[in-house]
């Protein structure tokens, strides 16, 4: 147990660890403008952080990370669900289940955030050669006409994958929100399907009282009549 306790507690601070660099990595991408290196000195000018900077401190924190998603992934698998194994207690099998789901849904996160900081980069680097082509008088040429119709399709494809994305978010907190009341009915229907032998067994006695005092009855009305019938005819 203590060895238990001692793995929760590791698992518990990775947790609040991870909880905190997914958060600072989401302000972090939104707060990324969607511009190429370009502007850096633009944005340096204006006082504010250039991107350069801010992809640095993306890719520093990003790693930090995925070292943090792998290190609890690893104690929750390799060393946490084992020692629960080894207990048989289900509050702590239900411990186990509980930081699954918790790596499921930062991981999700953490790869939204992802992806949304590619797409910027993407998309910075589409209009940067747009500039660079409109710069250079090739506002005509058929290339670059070609390359802005394949920048509409795609920030178009990313529009229709973030919208699914979002509506399977929507349908996967459901299923959760439906699994914890499920989990919770388990739980009661658990409780009173222990406490049924306890029930039956007060059941029980209830009937063989109830049996021997019908018997007790049975035999003093028996006594009376008996006693009547000497009384009368004796």
């Amino acid at each position: 147990m203590d060895q238990f306790d001692s793995l929760k507690r590791e698992a518990t601070k990775l947790e609040r660890s991870l909880e905190d660099k997914v958060s600072r990595y989401q302000q972090l991408v939104a707060s990324i403008p969607e511009t190429s290196a370009t502007n850096d000195l633009f944005l340096a000018e204006t006082g504010m952080n250039s991107s350069s900077t801010s992809n640095e401190d993306e890719a520093t924190l990003r790693h930090d990370i995925q070292r943090t998603l792998t290190a609890l992934q690893d104690l929750v698998k390799l060393q946490l669900k084992p020692a629960a194994d080894r207990l048989g207690n289900q509050s702590a099998t239900l411990l186990v289940k509980r930081y699954r789901e918790i790596l499921f849904d930062l991981s999700g996160d953490f790869e939204k955030s992802r992806q949304a900081h590619q797409r910027k980069l993407e998309r910075a680097q589409l209009m940067q050669g747009a500039r660079t082509s409109l710069g250079t008088g090739a506002a005509d040429d058929p290339a670059m006409e070609h390359l802005m119709r394949e920048r509409n399709h795609i920030a178009n494809s990313q529009n229709a994958a973030a919208s699914v994305i979002n509506q399977a978010s929507e349908i996967r907190s459901d299923l959760r929100n439906q699994g914890l009341s499920l989990g919770r009915v388990q739980s009661t229907m658990g409780m009173i399907a222990g406490n049924i032998p306890g029930l039956n067994t007060v059941m029980e006695q209830i009937r063989r009282k109830r049996s021997k005092d019908d018997k007790i009855v049975a035999g003093v009305i028996a006594s009376c009549i008996l006693f009547t019938l000497w009384y009368l005819f004796g």
